[in-house]
């Protein structure tokens, strides 16, 4: 190539004023275009030349495809989700009546779990039964109305869940009402005993509270002395 220049260079006329394409007389030598030497460019290099700027280049929004489990477990997935949805309710109103936030959770659990119990006692199945803030507002309309204090309903629940879960015509009406007619106790005192003991709720006038009461009697306790056990015992 540098010997093909170098011949190039000299037969050109000594004017300066040859162009490309000129036919040197003497020699005959053809000069190409300047052109014919140019770099032809690659696949790559025009692939780069029109490929967008990865800055200004968007990004096609992925599809998001919404799939439900067939069967059983999709029922279940729906289910869950309006359970969740309701204990949202129930959590609020444990807090309206002075259960704090954190302690809201273990109550509900422990209140559910009483109503299921409550449900087999009676020969209900649990599962065709719905357990709610409704039935908790009952108890404590009924709890406020025989005499304990609205402030005082949150710390009574915390020490004894279970009694939201109670029946009012069917649990705690009668023992109430057996506590009166067994040991003189009016409602107003009561609610000072289940202040000191919540747990003296848990008992059932109609199962539990009457064996118990009547074996104490028998044994020669009195009745200001059963009482008494009760609150330290129970």
């Amino acid at each position: 190539m540098h010997r093909f220049m170098t011949r190039l260079a000299t037969d050109v006329p000594a004017d300066g004023c040859a162009s490309d394409g000129w036919d040197a007389r003497s020699s005959n030598v053809f000069i190409p275009p300047r052109t014919m030497f140019a770099r032809t460019p690659t696949a790559r290099a025009l692939y780069a030349a029109v490929r967008p700027s990865p800055m200004h280049a968007r990004r096609a929004p992925a599809l998001v495809v919404a799939r439900l489990r067939p069967g059983r477990q999709g029922i279940q997935r729906i289910y869950r989700l309006a359970r969740e949805k309701e204990m949202i309710g129930e959590y609020e109103y444990l807090e309206s009546i002075g259960v704090p936030r954190a302690q809201a959770l273990q109550v509900m659990a422990q209140a559910s779990t009483a109503f299921e119990r409550e449900a087999v006692k009676r020969g209900i199945d649990p599962g065709t039964l719905t357990y709610g803030s409704e039935d908790m507002s009952e108890v404590v309309e009924f709890l406020i109305e025989s005499g304990v204090a609205a402030s005082e309903v949150g710390a009574l629940v915390i020490r004894h869940p279970a009694v939201l879960a109670y029946g009012v015509e069917t649990r705690l009406k009668p023992l109430f009402e057996y506590m009166e007619c067994t040991f003189g106790r009016d409602a107003k005192a009561f609610v000072e005993d289940v202040t000191r003991r919540p747990s003296l709720l848990g008992l059932d006038a109609d199962a539990n509270a009457r064996k118990m009461i009547e074996y104490l009697l028998d044994n020669g306790s009195t009745k200001e002395e059963a009482m008494e056990y009760f609150l330290r015992s129970l």
